[in-house]
């Protein structure tokens, strides 16, 4: 015989508890902390704007702990500002860099002539008249650049246009002032554009150049060198060289 067989029985296990969902302070805990002190006084038609989180300031991925120590270290800061501090500290900031300059050049729209005082005086008096009588010019010959005003310098006049001269317009204002009644054209130099200043310092040169000989370097040298040389043929010296001698037992000397 086949002995019955007894159903076993199964003890059910009760289902887990549900976990308990988030509240919305647990959720938003790092975007509350990061959010501005002080409201923005600013009421635009939209409402005022909502503060933003530092995850929302910010574009780089970073260290929630990192940024919570600065937070801690300067508790006024906002989320743009702790965004700097951060990037300083991990040295992915980068300064751009900026030329600093304490004077500002000529434009390359002026036209410089130079000339003796007197001619400066007497063609300066009657300016209005002159401009007129170069744009008209210039619309003769269709060309694309009118005057819009000559102011005058001590030893010179600028004529300013509304773009750059060429070669040909150049030599138009060049045929107008020197016919001019007001100016004696042999006072008168031919027109330029206004050239780039440079620095240039020469070392390594003998203080005393020529051999068995107490002469020393002068600046008209430098100049008769300059000339010579084919680099220097369009440049124009600011001033005459200064020649420098390296030290008093020294036989060399800076330029």
């Amino acid at each position: 015989m086949v002995p019955k067989t007894v159903p076993a029985s199964i003890n059910k296990v009760p289902p887990p508890p549900p976990l308990p969902a988030k509240s919305a302070k647990e959720v938003n805990t790092i975007s509350k902390y990061f959010q501005n002190q002080k409201p923005s006084n600013d009421k635009s038609k939209d409402g005022p704007k909502p503060a933003r989180s530092y995850a929302q300031a910010s574009k780089n991925n970073v260290s929630t702990a990192e940024v919570l120590k600065i937070k801690k270290m300067f508790p006024t800061l906002n989320a743009a500002k702790i965004d700097q501090v951060n990037n300083i500290i991990n040295g992915t900031s980068k300064p751009k860099l900026k030329i600093q300059t304490t004077t500002k050049g000529p434009s390359r729209k002026q036209v410089i002539i130079l000339m003796s005082k007197d001619n400066v005086d007497a063609f300066i008096k009657n300016s209005s008249l002159h401009v007129s009588n170069i744009n008209r010019q210039f619309q003769n010959t269709k060309s694309k650049i009118l005057v819009d005003f000559i102011q005058a310098e001590p030893l010179d006049i600028t004529v300013v246009t509304n773009k750059v001269a060429q070669s040909s317009d150049l030599m138009l204002i060049d045929q107008y002032v020197k016919n001019s009644s007001d100016v004696n054209a042999l006072q008168v130099e031919e027109p330029r554009l206004p050239k780039s200043k440079s620095y240039l310092k020469i070392i390594g040169i003998p203080y005393y150049p020529h051999t068995n000989s107490q002469d020393r370097l002068t600046s008209g040298d430098i100049e008769s060198i300059l000339k010579q040389n084919q680099i220097f043929d369009n440049v124009l010296l600011a001033s005459k060289p200064r020649v420098i001698k390296i030290s008093p037992k020294s036989d060399m000397s800076i330029v």
